[in-house]
């Protein structure tokens, strides 16, 4: 049986947020009022045998602008 051809027809992405930096959870000389983070990011096909794809990425907050 040969694979199905599928394209990505859908992203969805999330931006999830850790407000550490309150109470300076986490921070060093480098990042002095860190807000941990995660980048989340959904991807679907158009076949319907298509699975999902799923991905994330840690970052200190700011980051999170440049990885979604």
């Amino acid at each position: 049986m040969s694979p199905t051809a599928a394209r990505i027809t859908a992203v969805d992405t999330y931006d999830i947020r850790f407000p550490t930096s309150r109470e300076l959870d986490g921070s060093d000389a480098m990042n002095p009022d860190p807000d941990y983070s995660a980048a989340y990011v959904v991807l679907r096909g158009d076949a319907a045998d298509c699975p999902e794809g799923h991905g994330f990425t840690f970052t200190i907050g700011r980051g999170n602008d440049v990885q979604v």
